[in-house]
């Protein structure tokens, strides 16, 4: 009996994703020079953000929050096999946190978390980055978690070999 492989790749989706985004000087930039004016023309950042902890591969937890840093939530949200294809869908999610004060970045007229969200989908949106076919950000949601903190949420639908002897 062949066995099923539906959740094989989802790490593996979830791996690519995170190297993508560690790949990223721009991204790392815009996560760790939250005191800058101008993330983009300080030195490229030598540290690790995932050993940090301002990359995070858990659903988010408002208990790692701080005020002094963004934290990134990657996350796998959902997925349908469905499909009459071999191949599910999967939603993979992005939560960008921050606190308010570092809302904006300050003298450049720009919006922090959507400068996150551009480089993110510079990486991923209707590229070949994760799964089968071309990975695609499906919608965005901002927030609010409280007086001192704000997200954007971002919405990355990827499809993947889910049936058996697509290994």
């Amino acid at each position: 009996m062949e066995k099923s492989f539906k959740f094989k790749h989802i790490e593996n989706n979830l791996l690519k994703l995170l190297g993508l985004i560690l790949g990223s000087q721009n991204i790392l930039k815009y996560i760790y020079y939250i005191n800058s004016n101008n993330p983009l023309s300080e030195s490229d950042v030598e540290i690790s953000l995932l050993e940090s902890g301002n990359i995070i591969l858990t659903p988010f937890d408002p208990t790692t929050l701080s005020e002094e840093s963004i934290r990134v939530f990657l996350n796998p949200l959902e997925g349908s096999f469905n499909s009459l294809l071999p191949i599910s869908d999967l939603t993979f999610l992005i939560d960008i946190i921050l606190p308010v004060n570092k809302w904006l970045i300050e003298g450049m007229g720009q919006i922090r978390c959507f400068r996150l969200a551009d480089e993110i989908s510079q990486l991923l949106d209707q590229q070949k980055a994760m799964g089968m076919t071309e990975s695609e950000i499906t919608k965005f949601r901002i927030y609010k978690v409280d007086d001192k903190y704000a997200g954007m949420s971002l919405w990355i639908k990827v499809n993947s070999s889910a049936m058996k002897g697509l290994r």
